[in-house]
């Protein structure tokens, strides 16, 4: 019996040591997930903060308004590129011209300046209705307050593809400076195809 006895003690004691080992490694994750979330959450942050400012989204009240063509309708010849300014870009004409020589995409926006401050509108990449990507890249001049222009940019893009969306910017240049950007993906609405 004295060695059933210590047996029984040996194991009551390794039992007792296993859950010693597995409370400290639960205290070891949850101290470690206590630390490691909020680290990994400010770290991200930081990244983003930096990104931003490295990468032209402006600093303080010059921060850049962005938006995305999620809830927006669609955008058709006589509506505004950048609703969101106090600029009026307007869609004056877009056509898709189905050539033998290829598919060009054509556009004209008239701008005003009736802002307070000199402007610059950029239109950038084309994405397809397939989702091919058109580069490209066209802008007005810098405009005076009280200034108009007609941009005009034209893209080639694949044979049988129309527009579905392009990127546009308008430019504020502020004070000492800085500039303000306005970042939207315009949607557009049925661009005519012509021959």
């Amino acid at each position: 019996m004295p060695d059933s006895d210590a047996d029984e003690t040996t194991a009551t004691a390794a039992s007792d040591d296993d859950s010693d080992v597995t409370r400290r490694w639960l205290i070891r994750a949850v101290v470690g997930l206590g630390l490691g979330i909020p680290v990994v959450v400010e770290g991200a942050t930081l990244v983003g903060l930096v990104e931003s400012w490295l990468f032209g989204d402006g600093e303080g009240d010059d921060a850049a308004a962005s938006t995305t063509t999620a809830s927006e309708p669609a955008t058709v010849v006589g509506d505004d590129l950048l609703p969101t300014t106090d600029r009026a870009e307007t869609l004056a004409d877009a056509t898709v011209y189905a050539r033998d020589d290829g598919w060009r995409f054509e556009l004209a926006v008239d701008v005003e300046n009736s802002g307070d401050r000199p402007y610059e509108l950029r239109l950038g990449t084309v994405t397809t209705q397939d989702g091919a990507r058109v580069d490209g890249d066209a802008a007005t001049d810098r405009l005076a307050v009280g200034e108009s222009a007609t941009l005009s940019a034209s893209y080639d893009l694949p044979d049988g593809e129309t527009p579905a969306t392009m990127a546009v910017v308008g430019v504020e240049y502020v004070d000492g400076g800085g500039e303000r950007f306005f970042q939207q993906t315009v949607r557009f609405g049925n661009i005519p195809v012509r021959g």
